[in-house]
């Protein structure tokens, strides 16, 4: 089999690493630029599987199975700070509840409730006044973005797998069964391509004649710099919870004096889109750094705390709030996998993985339940 990837991302790369797992032998990564150069490398690399939704859970949890095998394979580092998404509302107590049992059914069992008395002696300095629970992971944590592509890269390279950098597929068509695409000088054959691409995944999808709704948001990241050394590890802290309209602070250490910050959520924020995927900047820059200050201060109310910009990426959501993963009708030999905006770190391998089951096995192995996420499905049409 001949398989095409555009996009070296966690996404793309993941979906590298399991197609060449499963025997595929031609097998080429399209990089426009280097592998997690995009938004892969610019976000906050957090990992964790405290969500609420069964399927993100069980994708969150297979990406992690991978970055443990790769910390124990290629010595990928994992800085385990633990994470915890906060509530305030009785209501989320259930739904974490519910959200233990999936994890343990599937073979998960670290995460716990904790109390808002168990999240002031885990984090003191934060304000947890109105915090009734807490979804806690004592294991997770944050890696590089960077390193967590090259190690899966390795192991599709390991299986004879070719990653083409700084090298942007800019031509396609399909004859006879057989897709071809123009990238650099020449055109390549392929059996079957996975769009892979993050934000420019609709760009792609135009390309391949099979549209992958995505609208890339912009979210920056800020640098928290604290007056004194914490006398703990503070784990990453959460305060939005799936579902909800908006943004929501998050923060986590990344030095003993140092925090990295900034919103965060799952769906599109109206002002944040991004029409020119390759020239853009954060918008309302000062804006956004004054928000970030004041939610920061109402969690963490500590004096002399200097923020400044520290670098923003793009969230690539798909229209229905939800993953793109799977074949079209039309063609089931082009598989999108797209809309990891914001948690690509936490789910992406798994994801690609599942493109690439679809690819190759022309079903899902690892996550059936990826199957309510196909391109197709209802909640896509005619949207964007």
């Amino acid at each position: 089999m001949r398989l095409a990837i555009i996009g070296a991302g966690t996404v793309g790369c993941g979906a590298a690493r399991r197609a060449a797992e499963l025997g595929v032998k031609e097998l080429v990564v399209f990089e426009r630029r280097t592998p997690a150069g995009a938004s892969s490398g610019l976000s906050a690399g957090v990992f964790n599987v405290q969500t609420l939704d069964p399927l993100d859970i069980e994708l969150r949890i297979r990406a992690r199975e991978i970055m443990v095998h790769l910390q124990k394979t290629r010595s990928l580092h994992l800085s385990r700070i633990g994470a915890i998404r906060m509530t305030t509302q009785e209501a989320d107590i259930p739904r974490f509840e519910r959200s233990i049992e999936t994890q343990r059914a599937l073979g998960a069992d670290d995460s716990r409730i904790i109390s808002r008395a168990e999240i002031h002696a885990l984090v003191p300095d934060v304000k947890v006044d109105d915090i009734v629970a807490g979804l806690h992971g004592p294991n997770e944590g944050h890696l590089d973005g960077y390193t967590y592509c090259a190690a899966l890269l390795d192991d599709a390279k390991d299986f004879g797998a070719r990653v083409r950098v700084n090298t942007e597929v800019t031509g396609y068509r399909k004859a006879q069964g057989v897709h071809y695409l123009k990238a650099g000088d020449g055109e390549l054959a392929f059996d079957a391509v996975i769009n892979a691409a993050g934000a420019w995944a609709g760009k792609v999808g135009q390309l391949l004649g099979h549209p992958a709704p995505v609208r890339p948001d912009v979210h920056e990241v800020i640098i928290a710099k604290l007056a004194r050394k914490l006398p703990y590890t503070m784990p990453f802290c959460n305060f939005y919870i799936p579902g909800a309209e908006g943004e929501s602070v998050y923060f986590r250490q990344e030095a003993a004096d140092t925090l990295v910050t900034g919103m965060h959520t799952y769906v599109n924020v109206p002002g944040s889109a991004v029409k020119d995927f390759d020239h853009y900047s954060p918008i309302n820059s000062d804006d956004y750094l004054q928000t970030v200050a004041e939610k920061l201060y109402e969690r963490l109310p500590l004096d002399d705390i200097g923020l400044k910009s520290g670098w923003f990426g793009l969230y690539p959501i798909s229209a229905d709030n939800r993953f793109i993963i799977g074949p079209y009708r039309a063609d089931p030999t082009v598989i999108a996998a797209a809309g990891f905006g914001g948690v690509g770190v936490t789910s992406g391998a798994a994801g690609g993985a599942c493109a690439a089951e679809w690819a190759v096995l022309g079903r899902l192995h690892q996550v059936p339940a990826a199957e309510a996420l196909l391109p197709d499905r209802p909640s896509l049409a005619g949207l964007w």
